[in-house]
């Protein structure tokens, strides 16, 4: 399996396409006819999120036909993704610590 195979059936139903994952790599810097090194596919993704989130955003109506993508599952994806390579999720909102002790 190649480099380019691995992200293509990893990123399968997400809307992605053969030219975005062709972004992802050169960005990465990797090789799409190499041997696949998972490490550094899987991080190449998680640093073009916006491109996978781009083909996710769309949504087709015409002539009473409709796509509409499921934001749920590209998150989820994401956040799979992100632990399993330990680093943050920057899709999730972070909380807030404010001092509130004036208000006593």
């Amino acid at each position: 399996m190649t480099n380019k195979e691995y992200i293509t059936k990893s990123l399968n139903g997400l809307n992605v396409t053969e030219d975005d994952i062709d972004i992802i790599l050169l960005k990465a810097g990797i090789n799409a006819g190499d041997p696949v090194n998972f490490s550094a596919c899987d991080n190449a993704v998680y640093n073009r999120i916006s491109i996978v989130l781009k083909g996710a955003l769309q949504n087709v109506s015409e002539g009473g036909y409709s796509i509409s993508w499921n934001m749920e599952s590209v998150k989820l994806y994401y956040n799979s993704l992100c632990n399993e390579l330990g680093l943050e999720n920057v899709l999730l909102g972070r909380p807030k610590v404010r001092n509130r002790s004036n208000i006593w």
